[in-house]
């Protein structure tokens, strides 16, 4: 049996070194391992297998589940914006739109908040990570970086692994203008690297010569690819309709491969720059392509048995998403009573399921100057976070699971008083949790002293305002009482326990340790 390493693909690791005009890297490239590499091959010749015995893929838009992990800091912050998501899943969606495949967002985003996993993803992958995995989606864990235990040059931008069958992406290429996402959506559903052979070792005159004469690539096993394509079923990359390439890409820093390297029988190589599996850079954006085969390939590999847990027949809320929110309250400059408990109102979008609302010191909207970033069902919120006397601005974006293409409304400013909003629960004389700090997967006991008995919802949030568990309603007595909550394990990091009644609500921030 094989051994199950990452496969790390890294789609410019070479880009920390120098990178030289019309000069290549030739180091260990990415992480790529040899084992690795036979599982994704042959996964495409089992696809390959199945076209050739008549296979009919679907003709028709299929939709399939995508689960995003955004990873924070166990302080809450550091975390990737929800806009820049919603910007991957856009481009995405244009990206496989010639493949006949959507992604959708099954059951929101997944929010992570825990240093390990956010700087150090690898120590974590058979404890907090699978954990977290969504057996019946693409999962696409995204933390500050993707770099691996591997060794590897430069940095590692993103890589797929065949073992735990999830995506990572490094936080700085999760967005709408890279290519990233797609290339490793592509590993995903089988498809290699255009040079595959020389993932290890790319092509260097001083080692490989000009012409290339060796008939086995540098990985010792793959057979050398011949330019006029005569040998393309069982050599490189063995897709007929993607040209020879001997990992051209590294290093190479624009759109225009024009370096003349000859192949064995002396015709020079033309590689094609702008496939989403290449490794040439920089290109424009929309240029990039999957070949009409690799199309094909992806669509049998979707239909295998090993893609059986994401072929759900499910098709999300198509309505699309065509207006933008219109601002309530507060607008116009507003002066606001409070500070601690400001109510902001927006009008429905048709289409919407969730709206991402930011709140910011200055209209740009930056990460530096934003006090608030995150997902709200419904068309209010009350903001307990803000600074007295101080002007924010605040703007409000809709989507849906599948409808991602959309645009924030214009912003609206005001200003917070300096008076306090006191809605603590008159009822509660004490409040206490215990155990805190408590270990993942202990259960939350609350000590309540009441004046007298009323019924109380409890709630675990982030402390950058996110619900993460809903815990249900209790009858509280009057008096002394202890409640056991029956709170799911939560990743190492801080929260805080809010208890909700109709007068008012209390928290209390209570510690995850590791």
């Amino acid at each position: 049996m094989l051994k199950q390493l990452a496969l790390t693909i890294c789609t410019a690791a070479c880009l920390a070194a120098p990178m030289l005009a019309q000069e290549h890297q030739h180091h260990a490239a990415c992480g790529i391992t040899q084992e690795d590499a036979h599982l994704i091959t042959e996964r495409l010749l089992e696809n390959k297998a199945a076209l050739e015995q008549g296979l009919i893929v679907q003709r028709d838009v299929v939709y399939i589940p995508v689960k995003f992990h955004l990873i924070g800091k166990s302080d809450g912050s550091g975390r990737i914006s929800p806009a820049r998501v919603l910007d991957q899943l856009c481009a995405l969606n244009a990206d496989f739109e010639p493949v006949g495949f959507q992604f959708y967002m099954k059951d929101g985003m997944n929010e992570i908040y825990n240093n390990t996993v956010y700087e150090n993803h690898s120590a974590t992958q058979n404890t907090i990570m699978e954990f977290q995995k969504d057996n019946n989606a693409i999962n696409v864990f995204i933390p500050n970086n993707a770099n691996t235990s591997g060794q590897s040059i430069g940095q590692t931008l993103g890589y797929y692994t065949p073992a735990k069958d999830w995506l990572v992406l490094k936080k700085s290429e999760v967005s709408g203008s890279n290519s990233t996402a797609p290339h490793e959506f592509g590993h995903f559903f089988s498809l290699p690297h255009p040079f595959n052979g020389w993932d290890f070792e790319v092509w260097d005159e001083a080692t490989h010569g000009n012409p290339v004469t060796q008939t086995v690539a540098p990985n010792g096993v793959t057979p050398v690819e011949l330019a006029d394509g005569s040998n393309c079923n069982n050599a490189g990359d063995m897709i007929c309709d993607t040209p020879a390439n001997y990992g051209f890409g590294f290093g190479w820093n624009n759109c225009n491969f024009t370096e003349e390297v000859r192949d064995r029988n002396g015709d020079v190589l033309d590689p094609e720059e702008r496939l989403f599996m290449s490794y040439f850079l920089n290109c424009d954006r929309d240029e990039y392509f999957f070949s009409d085969d690799q199309i094909a390939l992806m669509q049998a590999d979707y239909q295998s048995i090993q893609r059986q847990r994401i072929r759900t027949n499910h098709v999300p809320v198509l309505d699309e998403i065509t207006a933008v929110p219109e601002l309530v309250s507060p607008i116009n400059s507003e002066i606001v009573p409070g500070y601690n408990a400001v109510n902001l109102n927006w009008d429905a979008v048709e289409g919407a399921q969730a709206y991402l609302l930011q709140i910011s010191r200055l209209p740009t909207f930056s990460n530096t100057v934003m006090v608030y970033d995150e997902v709200v069902y419904g068309t209010s919120k009350v903001i307990e976070s803000l600074s007295a006397n101080t002007n924010y601005f605040w703007r409000v974006r809709p989507f849906s699971a599948y409808r991602a293409c959309t645009d924030f409304s214009g912003a609206g400013a005001f200003t917070t008083g300096g008076t306090v909003d006191t809605r603590h629960i008159d009822l509660v004389e004490q409040f206490q949790v215990s155990p805190n700090p408590l270990k993942s997967a202990d259960l939350l006991n609350v000590a309540i002293k009441s004046k007298q008995s009323f019924e109380a919802s409890f709630a675990i949030y982030g402390l950058s305002g996110q619900l993460l568990q809903n815990l249900g309603a209790y009858a509280i007595a009057q008096g002394s009482s202890v409640i056991q909550l029956n709170n799911q394990p939560l990743p190492a990091g801080a929260y805080l326990l809010e208890i909700r009644a109709q007068s008012g609500r209390e928290f209390q921030r209570i510690i995850v340790s590791e």
